[in-house]
């Protein structure tokens, strides 16, 4: 188990908890409940969101996900089929690319797929982006308090995402703006 702090202009605004489970079937499992709250001049904006991906083989093979962005309801399901991802969005279906990354960015997207354009499927609301990650270098920073080397990769989709991997390949932190603000997903305690 995975926590992270989320801030927003700098300061704590939520929290998410990010659980990865191997299987001996070589399938895993990521769990990840998020909730963030900012008081923006007079208005309080909610986001909480509880996602479940599947994976084997460096491929998605499932997503459930629940999400209230504001009061705005997503209800997310997907699943791998021979012809893509099946991905039902508060009943409208329409299918991904095999192939697609997943906006938890939990850990890096199979090798083969980072010099070319990445499918990626918004765990929020099911949507289809796309963007390229690009490798900005190997950087040192403090994550869940101690001083790591850490890969930072930046994703130039629909945002800039700066993304952070420790040497396993998983997420430790992650930078970007939304509306203007700008919002950290910082790792602050691994559990295992």
């Amino acid at each position: 188990t995975r926590a992270f702090v989320v801030k927003v202009d700098g300061k704590p605004a939520g929290h998410a908890n990010m659980t990865i489970q191997q299987q001996d079937d070589g399938t895993t499992i990521v769990s990840c409940d998020t909730t963030v709250r900012v008081r923006v001049l007079i208005k309080t904006y909610t986001y909480t969101c509880r996602t479940r991906e599947t994976w084997k083989g460096g491929r998605l093979q499932q997503l459930v996900s629940q999400c209230n962005d504001d009061g705005k309801q997503f209800q997310v399901s997907a699943a791998a089929q021979a012809d893509g991802i099946h991905v039902h969005v508060n009943g409208r279906e329409h299918v991904a690319k095999a192939e697609s990354w997943v906006s938890s960015y939990w850990t890096l997207p199979d090798a083969k797929l980072r010099e070319g354009i990445i499918p990626v499927i918004d765990a929020d609301n099911g949507r289809d982006m796309q963007g390229r990650l690009q490798f900005i270098g190997t950087a040192q920073i403090t994550t869940a308090g101690q001083v790591q080397n850490v890969q930072h990769y930046r994703f130039n989709g629909p945002n800039a995402i700066d993304l952070y991997y420790d040497a396993a390949q998983r997420l430790v932190r992650q930078e970007w703006v939304e509306d203007g603000h700008p919002t950290v997903l910082e790792l602050t305690r691994v559990q295992r």
